[in-house]
């Protein structure tokens, strides 16, 4: 199949990420009026999720150098003045898993983005002497699973901070068919569907799939059957099947991936949400600010991935609303895919918590772009 990768150039190709793609752009703009070299940045979300992509992307905007560091294998000094002495002047520099970086590294680091300068020792005994080396300005543009895992020091360098959201389905649907295009291959519209559903939401394993699956195939024109015949082959379990109208159905998600979808909604509209954990249905699954005035805030959503006929009752309602309480959110917002029992819109009325059941979700849905008509 050949080298797959996307290559962008400019920051307003890129596929999703909408709001934190407006935000960079907000970001260098400002740099760019000043004829500076834009901060240090760092890249919330777990591995694959287009981390690379957008920092190739936005050297290539920028029109500077691009290198790329691993930090998990920057093991000694040596290994990371040889890094940052490489630099050169306005350059991206991709440091991956900046959270791997070993102590005491990290405050070497912090000194180098700090003061752009990296001192060493040279020769030995009474000859011993200090050097300074001066290292240009350059953007350092990092990657970490979340915040908390990133050591304090480090995070304090950072000018903009993005929290990276999840790709949706006709997101993920649209990277694909970049990917086979790029490669000289068609891929129908239900393939490339079928791909979306079971790449754990991340392009990267999108990409893999296709790559793997593509050699395999050994053909120019790949239908949804050569995919589903590909993923039993490899022994891969497949999940996803389509409603009548082409899109999926709500209830084939994995609670997970219910949450994801929910996530990417709710960025859509304006919120800036992160999951709280990768626990599948129950509990508060989604923390979302809104930053608006009168309505600005925290809010807390809890998704229940149930089916049709199975109503989220009372009961669940009120616990849910006891947590909104005890953390002085400014709205609790419940989503399912069934729908509520009247004794659960009672309370929820009383009790201000809002209630969103599958066809308000499939409008919604809809209207934002993530599903293609009824996702019911």
């Amino acid at each position: 199949m050949g080298n797959s990768r996307l290559h962008y150039g400019k920051l307003s190709e890129l596929i999703g990420q909408e709001s934190n793609i407006s935000q960079l752009q907000r970001f260098i703009e400002f740099f760019k009026a000043t004829n500076s070299t834009p901060g240090h940045i760092l890249l919330i979300g777990e591995e694959g999720n287009g981390q690379s992509t957008i920092a190739d992307t936005l050297a290539n905007e920028l029109d500077v150098g691009f290198q790329r560091a691993d930090a998990a294998r920057v093991e000694i000094l040596g290994d990371l003045t040889a890094l940052v002495t490489n630099v050169r002047p306005k350059q991206i520099l991709f440091g991956e898993r900046i959270h791997q970086l070993r102590k005491p590294l990290d405050e070497r680091l912090c000194l180098i983005l700090r003061e752009r300068k990296l001192d060493f020792l040279i020769g030995q005994g009474p000859a011993q002497r200090k050097h300074i080396f001066e290292i240009p300005d350059f953007t350092l543009v990092a990657t970490c699973p979340s915040r908390v895992d990133c050591p304090s020091n480090l995070l304090a360098e950072f000018s903009l901070v993005l929290t990276l959201q999840p790709y949706s389905l006709l997101e993920l649907q649209e990277i694909a068919q970049k990917i086979a295009e790029k490669s000289g291959i068609t891929l129908d519209g239900n393939a490339a569907a079928l791909l979306a559903m079971n790449c754990d939401r991340r392009p990267r394993h999108l990409d893999q799939l296709l790559q793997r699956f593509a050699r395999a195939i050994n053909k120019q024109n790949i239908s949804e059957e050569d995919i589903r015949n590909a993923f039993q082959a490899f022994g891969i379990p497949t999940k996803g099947n389509r409603a009548p109208n082409g899109s999926f159905d709500l209830q084939s998600l994995s609670g997970q991936d219910f949450e994801h979808l929910i996530t990417a909604l709710l960025s859509r509209m304006g919120f800036q949400a992160e999951m709280t954990k990768t626990s599948g249905d129950g509990g508060i699954d989604i923390v979302a600010a809104f930053d608006r005035p009168i309505f600005g805030g925290w809010y807390l959503f809890q998704c229940k991935r149930f089916a049709p006929d199975n109503l989220v009752g009372a009961p669940t309602v009120r616990d849910f609303f006891g947590a909104v309480m005890a953390e002085r959110a400014v709205k609790g917002i419940f989503v399912t895919t069934s729908d509520f029992t009247s004794q659960a819109q009672e309370f929820a009325q009383k009790a201000g918590v809002e209630l969103i059941n599958s066809h308000e979700l499939s409008k919604l849905l809809t209207e934002y772009g993530l599903m293609n008509g009824s996702a019911q």
